[in-house]
């Protein structure tokens, strides 16, 4: 009996020690894993600037940006402005030149030893004429661009007996096209009839 007792009291000696060792173990284990969590979240804690960083950064790209969209709505409204700006100096450059070799022609014809008197009269005449033409149509042009239009041109065909008259605009009402053909017919004592009104822009 004795033996067994002491087998007994040894055995739960050990396995006392055991369960000792395995609390001091865990004991010690867990305030090692709530470090790391405390790491973890600390961690966390710092990873959020690291975000507001990104999305600044972000936020700057759309500032950077945003003016780049201004610029190519500028440049965008500059070409507008632009190419309604070349239609009509092109357009009124080619008026004037077909004038001026209209006139050239006729002061050829004037100056022409071999020119009946008729000719040279008739030349004279369209001549007159076509300088008066030239004048009216700038009086014309002057009276529509005080009149509110920024630029105007007025076309006309080859026999000077048809106008196009073109203002630069986005569209016209029909009573600011009856007010443009009144000027030009004023201006080159015309019909009103042989005056079309177009808008550009």
């Amino acid at each position: 009996m004795v033996k067994r007792q002491t087998v007994w009291l040894s055995t739960m000696m050990v396995l006392s020690l055991m369960l000792i060792g395995y609390y001091t173990m865990n004991n010690q284990t867990s305030p090692a894993s709530s470090t790391a969590d405390n790491q973890s979240i600390s961690t966390a804690a710092v990873n959020p600037p690291a975000n507001d960083t990104s999305n600044s950064s972000t936020s700057d790209t759309k500032k950077n940006t945003a003016p780049s969209s201004k610029t190519s709505k500028a440049t965008s409204s500059d070409v507008t402005t632009t190419s309604a700006s070349d239609f009509f100096t092109n357009t009124e450059t080619s008026v004037e030149q077909q004038l001026s070799e209209q006139e050239s022609n006729l002061k050829a014809e004037m100056t022409n030893t071999k020119a009946s008197d008729a000719q040279i009269t008739k030349a004279s005449n369209q001549l007159q004429k076509l300088q008066s033409l030239d004048g009216g149509m700038d009086y014309a042009i002057d009276a529509i661009k005080a009149d509110g239009y920024k630029s105007a041109v007025i076309v006309p065909d080859n026999n000077q007996e048809k106008f196009t008259v073109w203002v630069e605009a986005n569209s016209l009402q029909k009573d600011d096209a009856i007010k443009i053909m009144n000027i030009v017919s004023q201006q080159l004592d015309i019909s009103m009839l042989d005056i079309s009104v177009k808008a550009h822009a």
